[in-house]
């Protein structure tokens, strides 16, 4: 790969990542949209669920277009083995698996900050306010664990697969 080649896939990979971090930040929203919503049928509400989900759908396309550009760059500088693809997917796993067990302990300590925001005196607007945004992000916050969750397994499952430990992949 040249110079300007290599320079330009970089730039991508990292318009690629913003693109995550704002993907992220637009699925908790509709998450959000969705729990809040609930039950409501005015049509605005309809069409910010119907936006959110199109954003997302779109977000998700734009993502896999880069990926497949940047990687049609890197196959015709040479294609890594399937070993260096392995190792490089297993540092990505556990990367992930340790910010899933980061982040699925924060729960506990949101939901215990909220309990004691309410046990601590009487109950008023902004305590209950507060302790209500605390619980939804907590709420956030599993999802995301979740998530990171089915990452692993995902690339667990990939990778024993490219290995031969597992079935057939695609």
């Amino acid at each position: 790969m040249t110079v300007p080649e290599a320079s330009a896939a970089w730039e991508v990979e990292q318009v690629a990542g913003e693109l995550r971090e704002t993907y992220l930040a637009v699925a908790a929203a509709t998450v959000l949209l969705e729990r809040t919503s609930a039950g409501y049928a005015h049509p605005a509400i309809r069409q910010a669920r119907r936006c959110g989900d199109d954003a997302l759908d779109l977000a998700g396309e734009a993502q896999r277009q880069l990926s497949d550009g940047v990687r049609r760059l890197h196959t015709e500088a040479g294609q890594p083995s399937i070993g260096d693809l392995v190792e490089v997917l297993d540092t990505a796993r556990d990367q992930l698996g340790a910010a899933a067990e980061r982040v699925g302990q924060l729960p506990v300590r949101i939901n215990a900050a909220g309990q004691q925001l309410v046990d601590a005196g009487q109950p008023d607007a902004a305590t209950e306010t507060a302790s209500g945004q605390w619980s939804r992000a907590a709420e956030q916050l599993n999802l995301m664990a979740e998530s990171l969750t089915a990452a692993v397994e995902a690339l667990t499952s990939y990778t024993e697969g490219l290995s031969g430990a597992g079935g057939p992949t695609t």
